[in-house]
């Protein structure tokens, strides 16, 4: 994407959000949490092999950190394809002594050949155009495992619409803010070797909450491959 239309390029206090979760200086996150519960079989039954984890839509890497205090330990990536959080997340993990290429510029279009044994996508399959192309990009990942938090519903319903918290002179620029059909997306996955079950959000409980305005009734997904 374009910088300059990517609204997440646009927030300095996104920015600035990221920096202090990459440095681990911020609560942890509900989300995260959940999600790291949800992996903690799978890296614990990998018989000290250290898995790939791949962390798309990662911000500062704050992922990391909730996989880390569990005592998960993994080949950690992170991927963000907004150059300037990339740049936070890196500088957050340089001066916590971590490697900073582990966190990745790019979406997931840009990773042929890419290979990973667990995915993580947390609160970013909304803000796509559509679910298929990422879930085929994540499946071409070879990853056995995807751990997905989103806007799954009855329906698919798509929405363009201004984010209306961006900097000044960027409120014009708007974003996807989709809810996606269960069934649409458990098919899918199903045609590319996967069983998806769908968890309820432990701290929402199927509740609906804004985000920047914007209703979102957040649930789980965990995807497993049937034939790994």
């Amino acid at each position: 994407m374009i910088p300059e239309l990517n609204i997440w390029e646009h927030s300095q206090a996104l920015r600035e959000l990221c920096y202090r979760r990459g440095l681990d200086l911020e609560p942890e996150m509900d989300c995260a949490a959940q999600g790291a519960e949800l992996l903690a079989p799978f890296i614990k039954s990998s018989q000290n092999k250290r898995l790939k984890l791949l962390d798309v839509g990662c911000g500062g890497g704050h992922f990391y950190h909730s996989l880390k205090r569990r005592g998960l330990e993994v080949d950690y990536r992170g991927l963000d394809y907004s150059p300037s959080i990339v740049a936070v997340a890196r500088k957050a993990f340089i001066e916590l002594g971590l490697d900073p290429q582990k966190i990745i510029l790019g979406d997931l279009r840009d990773l042929t050949g890419f290979e990973c044994d667990l995915a993580a996508m947390i609160n970013v399959l909304s803000f796509n155009a559509d679910f298929r192309e990422p879930l085929n990009r994540l499946a071409e990942t070879g990853a056995r495992v995807l751990v997905i938090r989103d806007f799954f519903g009855p329906k698919t319903v798509i929405t363009y619409e201004t984010d209306g918290f961006l900097d000044n002179g960027f409120n014009h620029l708007k974003g996807y803010w989709n809810e996606w059909s269960s069934p649409e997306v458990a098919d899918c996955l199903s045609a590319l070797g996967y069983q998806a079950n769908f968890l309820i959000d432990k701290r929402t409980q199927g509740q609906t909450e804004l985000v920047v305005n914007k209703p979102y009734r957040w649930s789980w997904l965990l995807a497993e491959k049937k034939n790994p």
